[in-house]
């Protein structure tokens, strides 16, 4: 998978988790997200932004921050693997 493909992804990442934490959550920014979890509002905003490439531990934190289900991590479609299968 190349460089471009991964930078959609991680867009595609950052728009469900800011979609998650407005609809589900029901938090308007993520200044208000990071008083109420172990990440900063710089590296939320990033994330959301699909603006950084983050370690595992970070995951776990993201899970934890927007009460995520393991299994609901990658709640959305990464078009760009159907194509490579093929």
């Amino acid at each position: 998978m190349n460089i471009k493909r991964k930078k959609e992804i991680r867009k595609q990442f950052g728009a469900y988790l800011k979609k998650h934490r407005e609809d589900v959550l029901r938090i308007g920014s993520v200044r208000q997200l990071s008083f109420l979890s172990n990440l900063d509002q710089s590296k939320l905003s990033k994330l959301e932004k699909g603006q950084i490439d983050f370690r595992f531990d970070t995951l776990i934190e993201i899970v934890a921050t927007y009460k995520l289900k393991p299994k609901n991590l990658l709640g959305f479609d990464i078009i760009f693997l159907d194509k490579e299968a093929e």
